[in-house]
């Protein structure tokens, strides 16, 4: 019997993950997309085709076959609405692109990884982990719960990514470097360095620039 699953989420990443996951192999074998769960109850007016918003997240209540997949790409949010979800009892299945060369020692529940992904071995992936398209990651790398690795970012060899961290697009992390708990590393930056927990860097070298 099929999965019900509900996509968190109605904007423009949830669109995506509505229109990508139907095309995944197998994916119409194991699950039905139910609808979106979206406190903004007009989110899908003007566009056509997606499943309905059925709820909001803070209304909903799960049943028995009823799984989730969190499409949103801020960390803060996505640590807030999966976090209400998984108080009701809720299950989020974590999804991997069938034909994506992902060879990671583990995976934690809740991690979304999109196609044309290149993950080597002996890589270790936390809790509701987002893997955006063309993201390469070296043996030995460790990423925490949460983090968020937008399109074309590459980690080196045991570099290190901490809870919460967002890798923006085409990021570098060259190897044995660590990327503390919640901190942001800008488009096209390059790490060079270690970078410490809730900072911003940007550049190449990256730089902090909260400061």
């Amino acid at each position: 019997m099929r999965k019900n699953l509900y996509i968190i989420g109605a904007r423009g990443f949830g669109r995506e993950t509505a229109v990508w996951l139907p095309t995944w192999p197998g994916f119409a074998d194991q699950y039905v997309i139910k609808g979106f769960l979206d406190d903004k109850a007009d989110a899908l007016d003007g566009f056509g085709g997606y499943p309905p918003i059925v709820s909001s997240v803070e209304d909903f209540r799960p049943g028995e076959r009823d799984v989730f997949i969190c499409a949103l790409g801020a960390v803060e949010w996505r640590r807030k609405y999966i976090g209400i979800v998984l108080s009701k009892g809720g299950v989020f299945d974590t999804f991997v692109y069938p034909l994506a060369y992902v060879r990671a020692r583990e995976i934690g529940a809740g991690t979304f990884i999109v196609g044309a992904v290149e993950i080597s071995p002996d890589v270790s992936i936390g809790d509701h982990v987002l893997c955006h398209p063309n993201v390469v990651i070296g043996h030995d790398v460790k990423i925490g719960d949460y983090a968020v690795l937008e399109n074309g970012v590459f980690c080196g060899g045991y570099s290190e990514i901490g809870p919460g961290a967002t890798l923006h697009t085409r990021s570098t992390i060259l190897p044995h470097k660590t990327i503390g708990a919640n901190a942001t590393v800008g488009a096209c930056s390059c790490v060079a360095r270690n970078v410490k927990k809730a900072s911003v860097v940007f550049g190449v070298p990256a730089v902090r620039i909260d400061e």
